[in-house]
């Protein structure tokens, strides 16, 4: 009787050597000889795991080239040789003694190499999802990103480094994911790396309790090489996950791994996040993107210009990026919107079309960056119930009091008015008595063990939802 371990080495559908073999034969076929030799011929299979073919290769820059390029060729030629749906998973590993360059079904080792052996590359199964022109070349550097842009280019190419982790904050719309994506971008070429959401995060983690399959979650995250993690401000109140994501980042940190951290706001300025993770987060570089410049803007609207086949003259591209907000997000919309004035009207772009095209787009922008004390009460009674007329008036019952007290935390977040500004929009109030709510806000939503700091958390969350903040 025939047992597993004496399966026939030729037997394509059992073996990994055999079935990559057979794949090279198929693929040399279909190529010709200078290709074949240069990219295929000095690859090995390694072994076959959980369903998926390993194969290795010589170098990063042989692999970067097989997977951008041979890909899908690669898929098929496996998929034929194995006779079933296989999936493949390239590494950058030393060849075998016994294994040849040539096309020697005979020869090989049957041991998979050793983990020291190989530095594991992207597996294809898992490769993240990441934006296609979200890369460092796409990205528009000047003083307002500058240390961002370097600080995120070094730990791309140099990852778990000396820059562990990173963490990058700034308002909605100034870059902070195009970075992400940059370096993603980098590191899935040569370790392993995650790219995800805080929401997604919150939701695979939640899921993964409800059905058993906390290992898994657990395995996904702490063996990343690079665990890129966006909008981190969303964890805010939510306990659970804060504990395994606390658990994550130390198994990851204490072994070298590489972390990146975007959010809204500075750690320490973060809602509802418990002292032991925001002391993580500021272990390593905290770096700001500012809002872009007129000199930046200018640059980016070129850029964009060029892209979309728009001629613009440089006067024009000024009105531009003095008129179409000051973020990225809004001034592309801005940009988008004179595009499509023009071909309306069937104008080249014009400093009339810029004007229609944008009036009143600047201050739109500029209200949902920059809500007003009157919009943040407007949203505050509506979710607080607390008529409002009541923030401004002298009444001092506990439920006008907290909701008056909300506004002023936000107020102090998301506004550059001054303490006595904002107290005069609330009813004449003295700046002692905004710089005490907001302070009494800061104080519940830190401490967790308040189990009234839910309440809090949960109207902040919701006003600022509200407000786009």
């Amino acid at each position: 009787m025939v047992t597993r371990t004496a399966r026939s080495f030729g037997d394509p559908h059992s073996d990994h050597r055999a079935i990559w073999q057979r794949s090279l034969q198929i693929l040399r076929d279909s190529l010709d000889r200078e290709t074949f030799d240069t990219w295929f011929a000095d690859t090995h299979a390694i072994e076959i795991r959980g369903g998926v073919l390993h194969v290795g290769v010589p170098t990063v820059i042989k692999l970067e080239t097989l997977r951008g390029s041979y890909y899908p060729q690669l898929a098929s030629a496996v998929r034929q040789a194995s006779g079933r749906s296989m999936e493949i998973e390239l590494r950058v590993a030393a060849a075998p003694e016994a294994v040849t360059q040539a096309l020697d079904l005979s020869s090989g080792d049957d041991s998979p190499l050793s983990a020291e052996r190989s530095q594991p590359i992207q597996p294809a199964r898992s490769r993240p999802s990441v934006l296609n022109q979200a890369t460092f070349d796409r990205f528009v550097e000047g003083t307002s990103n500058q240390i961002a842009v370097t600080a995120s280019r070094r730990v791309a190419f140099h990852p778990g480094e000396d820059t562990n982790p990173l963490f990058i904050y700034s308002s909605s719309g100034l870059g902070k994911t195009h970075l992400l994506h940059a370096i993603a971008h980098v590191t899935m070429q040569s370790h392993y790396t995650v790219l995800v959401d805080t929401e997604s995060y919150v939701r695979q983690f939640v899921n993964s309790v409800g059905a058993g399959e906390r290992a898994a979650f657990q395995e996904k995250y702490e063996s990343a090489e690079v665990l890129i993690i966006d909008d981190v401000q969303k964890l805010g109140g939510k306990v659970q996950t804060q504990d395994e994501f606390y658990n994550v980042f130390n198994a990851l940190h204490q072994r070298g791994r590489q972390i990146v951290i975007a959010s809204d706001m500075p750690p320490r300025r973060l809602t509802g996040l418990s002292e032991r993770l925001v002391t993580r987060f500021e272990g390593g570089l905290v770096v700001e993107i500012n809002p872009p410049d007129l000199e930046l803007r200018m640059a980016i609207l070129q850029r964009m210009s060029r892209d979309w086949n728009m001629v613009v003259d440089e006067p024009t591209i000024q009105m531009i990026a003095e008129r179409g907000g000051t973020n990225v997000r809004s001034l592309l919309g801005g940009l988008q919107r004179v595009r499509v004035f023009a071909e309306s009207e069937r104008s080249p772009v014009t400093p009339g079309v810029v004007m229609r095209a944008l009036a009143g787009h600047a201050q739109e922008e500029l209200r949902k960056a920059k809500p007003t004390v009157a919009e943040l009460i407007a949203a505050a009674s509506d979710i607080t119930g607390v008529a409002p007329d009541l923030f401004t008036a002298a009444r001092k019952d506990r439920r006008t009091a907290r909701a008056r007290q909300l506004v002023m935390y936000l107020a102090c977040h998301h506004t550059d008015l001054s303490l006595n500004a904002i107290g005069d929009a609330l009813g004449g109030r003295d700046h002692s008595t905004v710089l005490h709510g907001r302070d009494k806000v800061e104080q519940l939503l830190a401490d967790s063990n308040n189990a009234d700091s839910q309440w809090w958390i949960q109207q902040i969350s919701e006003i600022r939802s509200r407000l786009r903040l």
